[in-house]
């Protein structure tokens, strides 16, 4: 599988799953970028693949970037940044980070803000042991995304986007879990992206979620919910719909 109608980027291959979030990110950022790249699915079932744990021998995580020499660059933000900096003439749009250095910081601060306080608390609102649980962690995940609308605000500059007229680095952060966000919200029955609350997120994830490099790699909501409830199953996350 590669990335759309780009232009050959020999060798360049993504080790990860079509239905992962992170590598989503990563995927993003190469089409973004004009890279065409194979996706090399992996599968963990019995066990993780020799070729990913040689890839990947610290976190043992998808998503991996392979270079065509054999070199390896692990975990989905460092990925969106090296092919920022690694792939400048393959680039159809303007760069997914900023120019000017605090405004740099800034989308790094809240990609990793995304990571460590949004995506857990979302995981946990489909994904936690009981209804309780649940309910707790759509209310962090809830707050998580005020906060979100707040960095939007600052750092759009009036535009469609955090990095305004085009999608960059915190763009990509966020916009790959707006799957697991749709299939949330509908097993759960909860508004996570509320259009009274977080105005500016809403609109923005339609404009995201209409962007032509980023509209092929997100699955359709149902086929997320069914995934979903395959873990459910799998975890025994109790009184789950």
């Amino acid at each position: 599988m590669t990335g759309g109608d780009n232009k050959a980027e020999a060798g360049v291959r993504v080790l990860g799953g079509r239905m992962s979030p992170f590598t989503m990110r990563a995927r993003m950022a190469l089409e973004l970028r004009g890279v065409a790249y194979e996706l090399l699915e992996e599968s963990f079932e019995p066990r993780k693949s020799d070729r990913l744990l040689a890839a990947n021998p610290v976190y043992k995580k998808i998503p991996v970037l392979l270079l065509p020499d054999g070199r390896a660059v692990c975990e989905s933000a460092v990925i969106v940044q090296y092919a920022d900096e690694a792939w400048p003439a393959a680039a159809r749009a303007a760069p997914l980070l900023p120019e000017d250095p605090y405004q740099r910081a800034m989308h790094r601060f809240w990609t990793a803000f995304v990571d460590d306080k949004f995506w857990p608390a979302l995981d946990g609102a489909s994904l936690a042991p009981t209804p309780e649980a649940r309910a707790e962690a759509a209310a962090e995940a809830r707050a998580a995304l005020r906060h979100l609308e707040e960095a939007f605000a600052a750092l759009s500059n009036g535009g469609a986007f955090f990095s305004g007229a085009a999608p960059g680095l915190l763009d990509i952060a966020l916009g790959c879990f707006l799957p697991a966000l749709r299939a949330c919200e509908r097993l759960s029955g909860a508004v996570l992206l509320d259009e009274a609350a977080t105005p500016l997120l809403k609109k923005w994830s339609e404009w995201f979620a209409g962007v032509h490099a980023v509209k092929a790699l997100l699955p359709e909501t149902d086929e997320v919910v069914g995934f979903t409830r395959f873990l459910q199953a799998k975890f025994g996350v109790a009184g789950a719909n």
